[in-house]
Formats: structure tokens, C-alpha cells, sequence
């Protein structure tokens, strides 16, 4: 997975992450990329906040999440079938239909040459991503999962005047996880969810892991919100 684009002036505070929200982004790509997912979803993004050393880490330890529990807890809703077990690789999935994709790449480089490719390839990956909603959002080439979860943080963040921090993303995944809408799918989510092998119905995975710990979502969500509102 790419690493995180740099986000592109000018911006509103509602569209601009902090420094440590763009690194749980990234850990949340590590995270899927552990799991062997090949979509970012929003136990990955819990994971990734859990890796971090900030306020939004914390609170979920005041509560009793840890990383490691959370990471075997996640393995145990793939046994349970809640999640995806691991999922091929894009070169997997083209050989899977006859395309080779090294011979590819070769015939490139033979045709335009190893520089050329090169710095083609640097283009594609740096190309800022400005036409996003909200940085951080869409900056992916992997399938997000749960925009929702991204706009609630958004929200947060906008009507306290600040930017989109940790603490915000773990609002936004309390409160998706808490919201019953959560369950009903748009038609383009069904599809997501039926390609990369997920339930279309049923708890969702923040509210499970959480649970797992013996955590209370609802008085964690409160306990987030208060330490933003201190912040104010």
C-alpha cells in the first residue's frame, strides 16, 4: 500500500489531519497488511490508534484495550468468520486469470526502459491527492471501508474548530460502531462487501472488539468526547 500523500493547502480545518492522525493511517495500513486484508476497515484503523502514544491510545488503555489483545481479539472474529481470513495479493488475483504480473513488467522495461518506468512510477505514487473529500480518506488504492466512521470524525473535529486528530477518528469509529444505520449498506457497499468475502449484516467489528475487553462503548465515547472538549 501507498504511503499516506502529503495533504494540499489550501484547506479547512474540517479537511486537514494532524501529523500523528496521518501516522494512524498509516499503521492502519500495516495493520491490514498484517491480517493479510486487502481493504482498510475500521478494525484496522482502531489497531493502528491502539500503536500510537498519544491521547486516543491512552484512553483505550484507561479502558482496557491493549494492542496485543486487540490484535488476537480481531484474529478470533476471522475464526469466527466475522472477518476475512487472508485475502491474495494483486499479483495473486491477476495470475489467478493468466496475467503474469513480473512478465509485465519486463516487457515495460524492455519496451521504454528501467528509467522511463521508474520515474512513471514515482509520478503515479506522489500525485497529490487534492481532489479528496477529506485527507486521509480516499488517499488509498486498497477499498475503504465505513466512510462514515471518517465523516463523524470530520464533524467532531469541525465543530470544535480543530483539526482532525486521533482523538476524532476514535470518535468516529464510537460512534459508527454505535449508530444501528451502521448495518444498512448503500448498493456500492454491498458490492465492496460481497467481493472482499464480508458479512453483509452484523455487529460491527469495533463494537466487538471493544466488548471483547469488557469495555463499554457508549462510556468510552463520552470519555473521548470530554478530553476534546477540554482541548476546546
Amino acid at each position: 500500500m501507498p504511503a499516506v500523500a502529503a495533504i494540499q493547502p489550501p484547506r479547512s480545518k474540517l479537511t486537514v489531519f494532524t501529523q500523528q492522525a496521518q501516522q494512524a493511517t498509516v499503521l492502519m495500513q500495516l495493520e491490514a497488511e498484517r491480517l493479510k486484508h486487502r481493504y482498510l476497515g475500521p478494525e484496522h484503523l482502531l489497531l493502528g490508534l491502539l500503536r500510537q502514544a498519544d491521547t486516543a491510545a491512552r484512553l483505550l488503555h484507561a479502558h482496557g484495550l491493549d494492542l496485543e489483545g486487540a490484535r488476537a481479539a480481531a484474529e478470533r472474529l476471522i475464526a469466527q468468520g466475522v472477518l476475512p481470513g487472508s485475502q491474495p495479493s494483486d499479483a495473486e488475483v491477476l495470475a489467478s486469470v493468466g496475467i503474469d504480473l513480473a512478465a509485465v513488467r519486463d516487457r515495460l522495461i524492455a519496451t521504454f526502459g528501467g528509467e522511463a518506468c521508474y520515474y512513471a512510477a514515482q509520478r503515479v505514487a506522489l500525485q497529490p491527492r487534492s481532489a479528496a473529500p477529506w485527507a486521509g480518506m480516499e488517499m488509498f488504492n486498497t477499498p475503504t471501508l465505513d466512510r462514515r466512521a471518517l465523516v463523524f470524525a470530520a464533524r467532531e473535529a469541525d465543530a470544535r474548530g480543530q483539526e482532525i486528530g486521533p482523538e476524532h477518528l476514535l470518535v468516529g469509529l464510537l460512534r459508527d460502531a454505535s449508530d444501528p444505520a451502521g448495518t444498512d449498506l448503500y448498493p456500492n457497499e454491498r458490492r465492496e462487501h460481497a467481493y472482499l468475502g464480508l458479512p453483509l449484516r452484523g455487529p460491527h467489528p469495533v463494537r466487538l472488539l471493544i466488548e471483547a475487553h469488557g469495555a463499554a462503548l457508549e462510556t468510552l465515547l463520552e470519555a473521548v468526547r470530554g478530553e476534546l472538549d477540554r482541548d476546546r
